[in-house]
């Protein structure tokens, strides 16, 4: 099922709205991003997607990306004996963007609808309180159906393990917001009034708070009409991230792309082309993003290359109390190249003794989670203060690591 979105905006004949698209894509590219533009989402939802389309009538859905798969199980509905059905597209991906951002905004777990969604909505180009509330695609008959699909329905996380002695796994079940109150109109059955309200999952709300990662609203705009877009958006805006702390560019395989994405589609050769046909709307408004696609060639995968020299699309040092003044400056977006291939960073791996020890030491703490951080934490201090000797640094960091984590 597509999830174009409809609004004010359809009322306009194509070629205007793709014209003025272009508009408002040049001057996000050339102008800097202000406090106001700062959104988040957990890394977590970064890792592993929601589905693109409506799984249907099936007790549980799932998506596997390396060791973590990421499981849905939607909520039930007392009053009508069925599923609420599983949140799916574009519109439960910008209400966990909201969700993840008011919780990190108001440091709670009760969050406000109301007022505060509908205007980060009507930011984000979605009309909450259109007239048209009996049409099919309105965006308030899709936002109230999606918020009780998303509120009501549990996420789960499961890490497998595995090392010389031993398999194992590890899990986090979270429900979104276990407890709410949702106030319709009587006029306009599909939008919200004040007094409604959700209290998040605390497993959910630690996790928000654990690992956020910053977006740029105006972004998400531009993309909002695509799943695949946000998700493309999302996994490479922290790619640049990484690749730009390393100083090393990075690689992701068409095959890791499509498994970290909530993508149903069997085809990974349509997946690619539908992949490239997003990232030429992401480049149009994300300067610090520089990819170049990689050719498969005998004993390479095809992918795509994030250089070294990008930048997420949110920095702190863009952030400006006043609106930005503009240059005069004009910059044009990057193209899409073919390049030879590079290589991926291989990181260090830890000793099957210093893995056991861990586990021994801190048996309710997972080795890999502290070694993902410790890996961070050296990628910030640079090629030249690496340890001589990592195991032995690496416990040296997770005794100062494991504070607070019980």
């Amino acid at each position: 099922m597509s999830e174009d979105t409809t609004g004010d905006e359809s009322k306009q004949p194509l070629k205007e709205r793709r014209k003025q698209k272009l508009i408002d894509g040049f001057g996000i590219y050339t102008t800097d991003p202000t406090s106001d533009n700062l959104a988040f989402i957990a890394r977590e939802l970064v890792l592993c997607t929601l589905p693109h389309s409506d799984p249907g009538n099936v007790p549980a859905w799932s998506r596997k990306n390396g060791n973590l798969t990421l499981g849905i199980q939607p909520g039930f509905n007392f009053k009508t004996g069925k599923s609420y059905g599983y949140p799916y597209g574009t519109i439960p991906r910008l209400l966990l963007v909201w969700i993840v951002t008011e919780i990190l905004r108001t440091k709670s777990r009760h969050l406000e609808l109301g007022i505060r969604l509908t205007d980060f909505m009507a930011t984000l180009g979605l009309n909450t309180a259109n007239g048209s509330i009996g049409a099919k695609r309105s965006d308030a008959r899709r936002l109230r159906e999606q918020m009780e699909r998303l509120f009501r329905s549990t996420i789960s996380f499961e890490y497998s393990r595995k090392d010389d002695a031993r398999s194992g796994k590890t899990w986090l079940d979270m429900q979104v917001a276990p407890e709410g109150t949702l106030w319709w109109s009587e006029k306009d059955p599909d939008t919200t009034t004040f007094g409604s309200w959700i209290v998040v999952g605390e497993k959910f709300y630690q996790a928000v708070m654990a690992n956020p990662y910053p977006l740029d609203i105006r972004v998400l705009r531009h993309i909002k009409n695509s799943a695949l877009g946000i998700d493309l958006y999302t996994i490479l805006n922290r790619e640049a991230f990484r690749a730009s702390k390393e100083e090393k560019p990075r690689f992701m395989a068409w095959e890791w792309l499509h498994a970290q994405t909530g993508n149903e589609c069997a085809d990974i050769k349509v997946f690619r082309r539908n992949s490239i046909e997003q990232l030429k709307q992401i480049l149009e408004v994300h300067s610090g993003l520089i990819v170049s696609v990689q050719a498969g060639r005998r004993g390479q995968r095809a992918g795509l290359i994030i250089s070294n020299l990008s930048t997420p699309s949110i920095r702190a040092e863009q952030f400006r109390a006043e609106p930005p003044v503009a240059t005069g400056i004009e910059t044009t977006p990057p193209t899409l190249t073919v390049v030879a291939p590079t290589p991926a960073p291989i990181k260090p791996q830890l000793k099957p003794a210093t893995i056991e020890g861990f586990r021994e030491r801190y048996p309710h703490l997972a080795p890999d989670d502290c070694k993902y951080a410790f890996d961070v934490w050296l990628e910030g201090k640079g090629e030249d203060n690496q340890p001589k000797h990592y195991d032995k640094a690496f416990l040296s960091f997770a005794s100062k690591w494991i504070k607070g984590k019980f």
